[in-house]
């Protein structure tokens, strides 16, 4: 999920931002492969056409020749509408659907296999495997084809999330004792907490990503 605007991040992508030379968006597709996902989509919206560009670079690479992406022409209606436009896609006879986001740092291979085996292993009738960390639900999580008819039928910026709430009994939380499933990059306050709590820079590339919407 790479669709947002970056609204307080001066409109900028912030899946473009750099850890160690890397993009944020980069390092998760990497994530996806080393943890096996072999079907991967990313889902732009504002600034697809600089994305777009990085993405063409790395399909390029043999680790991600099952790379593919879309685009919400809304992406405005929210995260349901972007999840909408991925799921459709995906092949239909999927036996589950990993989600995560394009602006999560932290995220360590660890993590989504653990994710990954929750869900292998999860009991009968759950629909959704979630990460938890303090009370928090994170990404990435895992979901079944019921949940995913559900998220196809809502509308507007309704989703996962919905279905969440209104199927508890179906959702198994996976507790976590690191933050890293739910620390995501809104603000570039964040960028200073990242930087102090976990030591972990992030910085915008040079060039014209790093300034085109800065007046906007």
């Amino acid at each position: 999920m790479a669709a947002g605007a970056g609204s307080r991040f001066g409109f900028r992508p912030k899946g473009l931002l750099q850890r160690d030379g890397e993009a944020l968006l980069a390092r998760q597709l990497r994530l996806l492969a080393q943890a096996g996902v072999s079907r991967r989509v990313v889902v732009l919206g504002h600034h697809a056409g600089d994305i777009t560009a990085l993405l063409r670079k790395l399909r390029a690479q043999p680790a991600q020749a099952g790379l593919s992406w879309v685009v919400n022409p809304a992406p405005d209606d929210g995260p349901g509408s972007s999840l909408r436009c991925g799921l459709a896609s995906l092949p239909e006879d999927l036996d589950g659907v990993l989600v995560l986001l394009g602006d999560q740092p932290l995220l360590e291979p660890q993590d989504l296999r653990a994710v990954l085996q929750a869900w292998a292993e999860r009991a009968p009738g759950i629909e959704l495997v979630l990460p938890l960390h303090a009370g928090q639900p994170g990404h990435p999580l895992v979901f079944g084809p019921q949940a995913r008819q559900a998220v196809m039928a809502a509308q507007g910026g309704a989703g996962l999330r919905e279905w969440r709430r209104a199927h508890p009994e179906q959702v198994q939380a996976l507790p976590v004792d690191h933050p890293r499933c739910t620390t995501d990059i809104d603000t570039e306050a964040d960028l200073s907490t990242l930087a102090a709590a976990h030591g972990v820079h992030l910085r915008w590339p040079a060039g014209p990503a790093r300034d085109q919407h800065r007046n906007q």
